[in-house]
């Protein structure tokens, strides 16, 4: 009798297991509405990668004030970079054509799932992607700016 009592007292721990289990392994369904995740870049990213980069021409400008030519191959920077960002500027203002991107806020656009090579990531990510690079060159260009500055 007492091995009867042990054999159904099991079987009922492991219901009860059982349950838990499932209740933990599928949760309650909710609906979630589902949008296609972008795959341009909001204006806003490219105006602050400009923005950038004309920060670190300025602290080259500031850096190297006094040599004359220093401050002609700086010159000569802006004039790439004004180029290296117009041409894209231009030839996006040509085809008439509205991007969709633009329709949105930029903090949505950072909010909003956006795709890339690698996967899925939000717009926020992406951004910080694009930007790294060029925050790690002018974080690196102040320092050197800063140094030239107190050897002077």
């Amino acid at each position: 009798m007492a091995m009867l009592a042990e054999v159904m007292e099991t079987g009922l721990m492991e219901a009860e297991l059982d349950v838990d289990r499932k209740e933990r392994v599928a949760p309650a369904i909710s609906l979630v509405k589902m949008t296609r995740p972008n795959t341009t870049m909001h204006g806003g990213v490219f105006k602050s990668l400009a923005l950038v980069y004309a920060a670190l021409l300025a602290v080259f400008w500031l850096a190297f004030q006094g040599d004359r030519e220093a401050l002609f191959m700086v010159a000569i920077s802006a004039v790439y970079l004004a180029a290296y960002m117009g041409t894209p500027f231009m030839l996006s203002r040509v085809g008439g054509r509205v991007d969709p991107a633009e329709d949105k806020s930029f903090a949505a656009f950072l909010r909003e799932p956006f795709e890339t090579w690698t996967g899925i990531v939000t717009g926020r990510e992406a951004m910080l992607q694009v930007l790294l690079i060029p925050m790690a060159i002018l974080i690196a260009g102040c320092g050197m700016g800063v140094i030239i500055a107190v050897s002077r």
